[in-house]
């Protein structure tokens, strides 16, 4: 398939982590079309297990929802880091933990109207030191077996996307 000729495109909105556009494109059929398409800085998402087999998450509060969320570690790529640098920092300022990463590849999390992608990592936990949170984060530690959180990704009790997909994609078939 072919890539969609763009006619032209208008941003919306600046914001600090994203942005917003429009663009005008030709369908398969031949029609033109208008897509709003949120523009989101890269991301990773960070499952720390220990040599015990327990997995640390974090639980903080997401405005957008209204509620308290479980997830596993993540944010955004800083100009100038890779993923695997992204990732260490994120695993430190987070949890406080210092480990070896291994890539679990990289998915969309919301295609149909955002380019954001996410990279994971799972990071086996050699250390803890202290957390270093954003200004603006308030986070608790959640600690569970690898069992318990695939069962709760599987069963709906963990609703962060990238968590879940990060759950898949740990699993030891």
């Amino acid at each position: 398939m072919a890539k969609r000729k763009v006619f032209d495109s208008a941003r919306k909105f600046d914001g600090v982590i994203l942005s917003v556009r429009v663009d005008r494109v030709e369908l398969e059929n031949g029609v033109v079309a208008s897509r709003e398409i949120v523009e989101h800085k890269p991301a990773v998402c960070i499952l720390p297990v220990d040599r015990d087999g327990t997995v640390y998450l974090v639980r903080q509060y997401r405005h957008a929802f209204g509620e308290y969320v479980t997830e596993a570690p993540a944010g955004l790529i800083e100009e100038g880091e890779t993923p695997e640098q992204a990732a260490l920092r994120e695993l430190r300022e987070e949890t406080g933990a210092v480990g070896r990463l291994t890539p679990l590849g990289e998915f969309y999390p919301t295609p149909g109207y955002c380019e954001e992608l996410v990279y994971l990592f799972l990071a086996e936990v050699e250390s803890f030191g202290e957390t270093d949170p954003d200004e603006d984060e308030f986070l608790c530690t959640v600690k569970m077996t690898f069992d318990e959180f695939y069962k709760q990704a599987r069963d709906g009790s963990l609703r962060d996307g990238k968590t879940v997909a990060l759950a898949l994609r740990a699993a030891k078939e």
